[in-house]
């Protein structure tokens, strides 16, 4: 009997001891094939980039030819960059896929150029009413102008002193859209009780853009845009009838408009294009790049024209207040990206600053134009390729250069996995109305 027992509790302990190294082991397994995971979508991950890389510059090497081509000019991707392997005429390897999508940042209203009164019949037209649209107008005029004083008890220096944690308004137009939510007033309309945006900050954001350039692209424009500068839904409906048709491509009709005259005569005279142009000066391109499971996706903010600037970042405004709306104050500071020298000129007031700063870029000019000289073109706003000028190497007749004659400036960058999905809580768009006359 005892043989008996001491041979079951041998048993039942040689039970248990596999038991313990069967967990052991599937904990061994399971942590080893996480790590093995991991170091093959860092490995995927490089090795995409690269390629989403190799693809971005495909496509930015497509426009700039097609811009050469064209007269200079980029006006919308139907001009033939939609599908940069189908224009380059070679397939992505075997195994990539390959997306690109292109945003128009230039088919947006720059929003330093904008004054009060022209902020009131925007926000009216995106449903505030017109009481709300004067009180969000003057909160936000208040807080990017250096001579204007907002009326609004909320938005004055005082409030904004009083704040928990004071402060003092930019007195220069919005670097971030997240900037709206230290405005008083507009933070309210922009954003919900628990700080989620609103149907109204989604499509201030698809209408307006931070960048300063010249006329917005009516190729590109969005309906809602078009609507809140005072167009009807009759003007709507027959440019997109003649986008549509265009979109045929009938032989010798570009699928586009080429001169913004087209429009004008197509929906009468009258209607308020004057801000409005026929080409893109900035855009985003983004190229998502998936192999398996594997995906990566780039972003650029491309300057395909040299009349592109950004809010230059606020100084101490106790030493130096910064620029007002417009820019247009003797302390106006404005900071241009030059793509003809590739350097950063600032401005620093509205008739010396600017004085200054042209000296600068006609230094830059003229120094440039000693080394390498520039052929002449007839495209105001568009700079020609720079002619090498460098001594010819001793092999192979190459010649040498110490810089890349790179075609457009990028102005911004991302890298992500892919969009991210959308919420279920999405705001419902907004419903323009006819702003007010």
């Amino acid at each position: 009997m005892k043989y008996q027992r001491r041979r079951g509790s041998v048993i039942i302990v040689v039970l248990v001891l596999i038991t313990l190294a069967s967990l052991l082991l599937a904990r061994f397994m399971e942590d080893n094939s996480l790590e093995l995971s991991m170091a093959t979508m860092e490995a995927d991950r490089r090795r995409l980039r690269a390629d989403a890389q190799s693809e971005l510059e495909l496509a930015l090497a497509v426009i700039a030819e097609i811009r050469t081509i064209d007269i200079n000019k980029i006006h919308a991707p139907s001009q033939g960059f939609e599908d940069p392997h189908a224009y380059a005429g070679f397939p992505p390897h075997d195994g990539l896929e390959v997306t690109f999508e292109y945003e128009d940042e230039s088919a947006k209203l720059p929003l330093a150029i904008l004054d009060k009164n022209t902020l009131i019949k925007f926000f009216y037209a995106l449903n505030l009413e017109e009481n709300d649209a004067e009180k969000v107008a003057d909160a936000l005029v208040g807080w990017m102008s250096k001579t204007y004083e907002s009326i609004e008890e909320d938005a004055t220096d005082a409030a904004y002193q009083r704040a928990t944690l004071s402060y003092r308004p930019a007195r220069r137009s919005l670097r971030s859209f997240e900037e709206l939510r230290s405005v008083g007033v507009c933070k309210d309309f922009f954003f919900d009780e628990k700080g989620d945006p609103t149907p109204l900050l989604e499509a201030f954001k698809s209408c307006v853009s931070l960048y300063t350039f010249g006329d917005t692209n009516i190729n590109t424009a969005s309906d809602t845009l078009l609507l809140c500068i005072g167009l009807d839904d009759k003007q709507l409906g027959l440019i997109r009838d003649r986008q549509s048709t265009m979109q045929k491509r009938i032989v010798g009709t570009p699928p586009y408009f080429r001169v913004t005259q087209e429009v004008r005569q197509l929906i009468g005279g009258g209607a308020p294009l004057q801000n409005f142009d026929d080409e893109v000066h900035l855009m985003w391109v983004r190229v998502t790049v998936k192999e398996g499971l594997a995906k990566c996706r780039v972003s650029a903010l491309v300057a395909i024209r040299t009349d592109v600037s950004f809010t230059a970042a606020a100084a101490n405004p106790d030493t130096n207040p910064t620029i007002n709306l417009g820019g247009k104050t003797s302390s106006a500071r404005t900071t241009n990206f030059s793509l003809a020298t590739g350097t950063t000129a600032t401005s620093t007031g509205s008739t010396q600053g600017s004085a200054t700063a042209s000296k600068t870029t006609s230094n830059s000019a003229s120094t440039t134009s000693t080394t390498n000289p520039t052929i002449p073109t007839t495209t105001p706003g568009v700079d020609p390729p720079i002619a090498s000028s460098m001594p010819i190497g001793g092999t192979g007749g190459r010649q040498a250069s110490t810089s890349l004659n790179y075609p457009f400036q990028i102005l911004a960058w991302a890298e992500d996995n892919g969009p991210p999905k959308e919420s279920a809580n999405k705001p419902t768009p907004i419903v323009v109305r006819s702003p007010i006359k």
